[in-house]
Order: structure tokens, then C-alpha cells, then sequence
């Protein structure tokens, strides 16, 4: 089967994949922020809602931090260089995205292969490939599932026009050959991992990546508000796009969910170029083993004409969009043949004291159609403490409910006949365990 790029289609406007001004050109905002945003720190909701259980020592090989990435390869001046990544996102059973940057603008490729990288992919668009970009993004498709694949990320820099017909190019930089495997929904037994709530706190992040056992980890998920504010391009790579790239996102694909605070800042329309979700959407679904997963974006938490938001903000028909598609998705065979259904959201849907507008928007709009699929289990984050409900417990949900806190770690394990879930607060605490079975 061929590898092609896929078209990309932003709401709104039409973009490529990898299109992105460079980090001299989009230095925007304000200076004093470069080290992450300002951030709204959410009041705590309520106590945690779990039981304690004694630490697990669950805890993986310690790796140097990525939290204070140098900026030395992003100057203007100097060679041309690949000055972060690659990293993998948006996995599925057929196709996986590799992302990368570079410190000048470029063109780019992706060698891969299952024996050895000697097949080609680029991104296009209307038969174009970008040249003005220093982030790049290239989605492999018609891959095999469950197959291994060789890959290497490559990038020529690009100098520009003497004429239309004339271009000069610089030197080329590329990774080093690496390898990931395709989801594969024959799979019978694995696990993932999610974190949200980071609010560009590296270090947190770095440690609770030493308080899991990384053996039969599949993927891993960023739920939202991993960054706190959009405001500079670094801040993605500090806050926890470079230390995912030291610990694992090389060879281990993450999925990124997009949180309120990452559509806030002067970076927020930019975002696909860094996470660029599915044909340019922040909404998508994927199958690996007996469980059909989907991502949604659950937008800002208040009304769109809050002032906070300056009349620059539109979620009220974007959220009634995914509903839409969410009713399809689910009515989908894929969704239906599955053991089990997983919604991923940042906010969580209203029940108990959770009243923000948001929530109650979704609590509206895409409960019933959750519940109408039997849907398992929907893992949030947004109010940065544990809370866990069960079907029927305090409101109309007929899924299991994990809000995961600022300080832990979601992990989840996969059989046809179970989905364990461990909540493990940063240190190693054990919040929950819980156990949903098929049927």
C-alpha cells in the first residue's frame, strides 16, 4: 500500500500541515512570559474523592531533563540544525504523524520503511510542498497495523528565490533512524498513560514520568492545559514537547488534547502547527485493540462573549460541530464492534459542584450521545484535583467518570475482558483503582 500525505483542512481558513512562520518572525508577546505564560491557576473544586493506598514504587530508569532545553539552535545565525524532535503523534492502526523543528525554515521528508527507511512521504497541499516553515509536521498513511516501521526525519534548508524558477538551498540536518509500531486493533493487552494540567510545569511533569512503569505502554495523552497560555513558540518545547522527546514520544506516539488555556495567547491560532490533530482538526477517533477512542475539544469554559476572550472566540457552534460528528462516530461499526468506548476531553462533563459554563455545555450537548453509545469511561482534567464518579452517581452519566489531578498520572490497562485504571499521584500514591469489565 502507497504512503501519502494527507490533505489538511483547517477550520476557517486552509493550511498545510507543516506551515508555520519561523521562531525569529513569530517571537510574539511579551518577553518576561518566555519562560512560560501567565496563566490562570484554577481554585481547587473539591477533596479528592479516592481512597489512598500505599505507593507501588512504580518507577522507571531516571533520564536527564529536557524542562531547560539551550535556545542556542534556534538563532538565526549559526548551522542549520534539528533543534527539536522528532516526536510522534496522532497514532493509528494505518498511519502515524512525525513532527519536528528546525531552527531556520526548510523543506522536509520522512524516510521510512518496516526493514529499513527507503521509502519517501512529504506533506503537501494542492500539490505544493511548504518551504517558508521551521516546524514540520509529515503524516505517514497506509501503514500496516501493528507493524513496525523504520523512520528518519529529514530537512533541507531552504534559502529562498533568486527567481521563480530559481532556488538556492543550504545544508541538510536529519534524525537519526528510529522506529515506532502502528495501533492494531487485533491487539489483545497493553496500557497508556495520560497527564493534563501542567500549565508549563516541566519539572512536575519530568517527575511523574519517573512514578509509572513504562513496560507495554502503548501511547500517551496530553489532556489539555499542558501548556499555560500560548504566548511564545518555546513554550511548547519547554513546558513538555522537548522532555517527551528525551523520555519517549521518539518511538512512542503521544495523543494531545487540546485544553482551554492553549486557545488563549497570541500562539493559539497556531497550534495545528505544532499538534496538528487529524486533517487539521483538534477532534478525531482511533481504534487500538478492543477499545475505540475519541478525542474532543471542549473549548473555552466560558460563554463566548465573556470579556476575558476580547469577541475572539466562536465555541458555541464549534462544540454543537463535534456533537454532530461525535453522533456519527459513535454510530460508526468501528465504535460499535468495540469492546469499549474512551472519550478523552480536557473539561469534564457537570455534575455535583462542577457548574462552570463549560462543563454545562457538555453535560448538554454530549452526554446523551455518550450515553446513548455505552460509552465506558470519559477521562478529563480541568480543576485540577481527583475526582471519580460512577454511572448514575450524582447525575445522569451512565459511564464511568475519572477527573485526573494536576499531580498524577491516569494509567490504563487493556484486555478484552477489562479496563484497569490507576490514578498515581506525583511521588507514587495510588488515588484509585478501578476495574470496568465488558458487557
Amino acid at each position: 500500500m502507497g504512503v501519502r500525505e494527507s490533505e489538511v483542512q483547517l477550520r476557517g481558513q486552509v493550511r498545510s500541515q507543516v506551515q508555520l512562520g519561523n521562531e525569529g518572525g513569530r517571537q510574539l508577546g511579551n518577553e518576561k512570559n518566555e519562560e512560560g505564560g501567565a496563566g490562570l491557576t484554577r481554585r481547587s473544586f473539591m477533596r479528592s474523592l479516592g481512597w489512598g493506598v500505599a505507593g507501588l514504587g512504580l518507577l522507571s530508569a531516571g533520564v536527564p531533563s529536557a524542562c531547560a532545553s539551550s535556545d542556542a539552535a534556534s538563532a538565526a545565525d549559526g548551522p542549520f540544525v534539528l533543534a527539536h524532535g522528532p516526536c510522534l503523534q496522532t497514532p493509528g492502526a494505518d498511519e502515524m504523524t512525525v513532527t519536528w523543528h528546525t531552527n531556520r525554515v526548510g523543506v522536509s521528508k520522512v524516510l521510512y520503511g518496516k526493514d529499513t527507511p527507503d521509502a519517501s512521504a512529504v506533506a503537501s497541499r494542492d500539490g505544493l510542498i511548504p518551504n517558508d516553515s521551521t516546524c514540520h509536521a509529515v503524516r505517514l498513511t497506509g501503514l500496516e497495523p501493528g507493524q513496525t516501521y523504520h523512520y528518519k526525519a529529514v530537512t533541507r534548508e531552504f534559502k529562498g528565490y533568486a527567481t521563480p524558477y530559481s532556488v538556492k538551498y543550504g545544508d541538510t540536518v536529519e534524525s537519526d533512524t528510529l522506529s515506532f509500531t502502528t495501533l492494531d486493533p487485533n491487539k489483545t493487552a497493553y496500557s497508556f498513560l495520560m497527564w493534563n494540567d501542567i500549565h508549563d510545569d516541566c519539572k512536575r511533569l519530568e517527575a511523574m514520568f519517573e512514578d509509572v512503569k513504562w513496560d507495554g505502554v502503548d501511547f500517551t495523552v496530553f489532556n489539555g492545559d499542558i501548556i499555560s497560555d500560548f504566548v511564545t513558540e518555546r513554550q511548547a518545547f519547554r513546558s513538555f514537547y522537548d522532555a517527551s522527546v528525551s523520555r519517549f514520544a521518539k518511538t512512542l506516539p503521544m495523543v494531545f488534547v487540546r485544553g482551554n488555556h492553549e486557545t488563549r495567547g497570541p500562539m493559539a491560532r497556531h497550534l495545528s502547527d505544532y499538534f496538528p490533530g487529524r486533517n487539521g482538526r483538534q477532534y478525531w477517533s482511533f481504534d487500538h485493540g478492543p477499545v475505540h477512542y475519541v478525542v474532543l475539544d471542549s473549548g473555552e469554559d466560558k460563554p463566548d462573549d465573556n470579556k476575558e476572550y476580547a469577541g475572539l472566540v466562536d465555541f458555541t457552534p464549534y462544540r454543537q460541530e463535534q456533537a454532530e460528528w461525535l453522533k456519527a462516530d459513535l454510530a460508526s461499526d468501528a465504535a460499535k464492534r468495540a469492546k469499549f468506548r474512551v472519550v478523552f476531553s480536557h473539561q469534564p462533563s457537570a455534575y455535583g459542584g462542577l457548574n462552570d459554563f463549560g462543563v454545562q455545555e457538555l453535560r448538554r450537548l454530549w452526554d446523551p450521545i455518550i450515553n446513548a453509545a455505552k460509552v465506558q469511561l470519559w477521562l478529563s482534567g480541568h480543576i485540577h484535583d481527583f475526582m471519580q464518579r460512577a454511572p448514575h452517581e450524582g447525575g445522569d452519566n451512565a459511564y464511568h467518570a475519572i477527573i485526573n489531578p494536576k499531580d498524577g498520572t491516569t494509567r490504563v490497562e487493556v484486555t478484552p475482558e477489562a479496563l484497569q485504571v490507576t490514578v498515581i499521584q506525583k511521588g507514587g500514591k495510588v488515588l484509585t483503582t478501578l476495574r470496568i469489565p465488558a458487557g
